[in-house]
């Protein structure tokens, strides 16, 4: 599976907890100005406002929080940490420090500090929203997906209309093999945010896990409508377009078949299925009709391939996969080509 979404992001403060003494109110303007320029992309323009900030009221805890952000952006973990600790010497309630310093541990795959910056974020505002999604990922990312379900939906009671949580909660569905309830999770996410990409990709998947390349197909599509250059959906959906067209001309076959008609596809889907019961034999005479009826037909040739390698008899088995890379189409059998290269080879 494809694993998707990013997970958090840093926030620019726009306003905390007042600490002793109590800012000078030049230093909360400048606090504001540099949470505006770091929200508009500015670096430059924010490291001077707290910086000014900051030689107005050196202990405003805030200020050192948004210098944080400010070295993060710049890709400067280690003095982003160094900042956020600081701001939390100065005012230990300063739940986005603790927030943004998880962010970083996170990143580092150092999950018990992420987990603990997290919970003491969320102990000082249990409705810290982005802190508890934070640290669903985090048990999401620990591989213990219940605590990492329990705190996607705490989430979704506190906000329903959170599409970020309908699609976390999808895409754990999927890593535990739920496709039913992956595919109701990520359809709300989908509802909810109709650009959501990432949403429309892991329905897909979803879709195409249960067998239902037609649906996974749409989804890709959408995917593609949305983001128009996203690899994985262009990828996935050449995949689902084909299997899509099998499906559909299998169950033409199925009706053909039903109604007395004989072709190659009919006899290779009742090969198929007398393979899945184990019937050998009835395997074997459905293959011989399928290239009676066509003897180019590739997909019957490496099935008869199949049969005599299990049976030991290399002549034959030989013999039959030449006949299967003669006729087959390296872009549609893949694997199934390497595999009898390397067998005539042997």
């Amino acid at each position: 599976m494809i694993r998707f979404f990013s997970a958090v992001v840093l926030a620019a403060v726009l306003s905390g907890c007042l600490s002793t003494p109590p800012p000078h109110p030049r230093a909360l303007e400048c606090n504001e100005l540099c949470a505006l320029h770091i929200s508009r992309g500015d670096l430059v323009a924010a490291e001077d406002q707290c910086d000014l900030g900051i030689q107005f009221s050196p202990q405003y805890a805030d200020l050192w929080v948004n210098k944080g952000i400010i070295a993060y952006n710049r890709g400067q973990n280690d003095k982003a940490k160094e900042m956020f600790i600081k701001a939390l010497r100065l005012n230990q309630d300063q739940a986005q420090a603790y927030n943004n310093l998880g962010i970083i541990y996170l990143n580092e795959q150092a999950y018990g500090k992420a987990h603990d910056n997290f919970q003491r974020a969320l102990r000082v505002n249990p409705d810290y929203l982005e802190a508890r999604f934070n640290l669903a990922m985090t048990f999401k990312a620990m591989q213990d997906f219940d605590k990492a379900k329990k705190e996607l939906r705490t989430l979704l009671t506190v906000n329903p209309n959170l599409s970020s949580g309908y699609a976390q909660l999808g895409q754990i569905a999927i890593d535990e093999g739920e496709y039913e309830n992956a595919v109701e999770a990520l359809t709300r996410a989908t509802q909810l945010e109709p650009s959501f990409a990432a949403a429309w990709l892991a329905l897909g998947n979803a879709y195409m896990e249960l067998g239902k390349p037609c649906d996974g197909k749409d989804s890709f599509s959408t995917c593609i409508e949305v983001e128009e250059n996203n690899p994985s959906c262009r990828n996935n959906i050449i995949v689902a377009e084909k299997k899509c067209k099998l499906q559909d001309k299998a169950l033409d076959d199925v009706k053909a078949r039903a109604e007395g008609a004989k072709t190659p596809e009919s006899e290779y889907s009742a090969a198929l299925a007398a393979k899945d019961k184990g019937l050998v034999n009835d395997e074997e005479r459905a293959y011989k009709r399928c290239l009676k009826y066509d003897p180019k037909f590739a997909l019957c040739h490496f099935g008869m391939f199949e049969i005599f390698k299990n049976r030991s008899d290399e002549k034959n088995a030989t013999t039959a996969c030449k006949n299967f890379l003669k006729y087959a189409n390296e872009s549609d059998f893949a694997s199934q080509i390497a595999v009898c290269k390397q067998y005539v080879r042997d």
